[in-house]
């Protein structure tokens, strides 16, 4: 990725702290408010032990994060020790309001 759209990837995710995870899998359709960090162009979502997301995501990675910013649709990577998701970008779309103005492929 080149480093330009990096930063502007890296600048989009920090305007938030705080977003709405989905996960879909064993434990059915999940969504909650999640608190995260950014780190590069990645996020990590601090999770209870036994949640439901880190259940979902055992078996189906794929997740979607929303902001007022912005939604990212993605790939959780769950660290069961520490109850951590890292998620890895497949497609962030820039929102105005409820529509996307851009969309941005990693």
């Amino acid at each position: 990725m080149n480093k330009h759209l990096q930063k502007r990837i890296e600048a989009l995710l920090n305007q938030f702290d705080r977003a709405t995870l989905t996960t879909c899998g064993p434990a059915g359709p999940q969504l909650s408010i999640v608190t995260y960090s950014v780190q590069g162009v990645q996020l990590h979502l601090e999770q209870l032990h036994g949640s439901d997301h880190l259940f979902n995501l055992e078996t189906q990675p794929d997740l979607v994060l929303l902001t007022e910013g912005w939604r990212l649709h993605g790939h959780g990577h769950t660290n069961q020790q520490q109850a951590t998701i890292v998620v890895t970008g497949a497609r962030l779309h820039v929102l105005n309001g409820q529509h996307s103005v851009e969309t941005i492929d990693f």
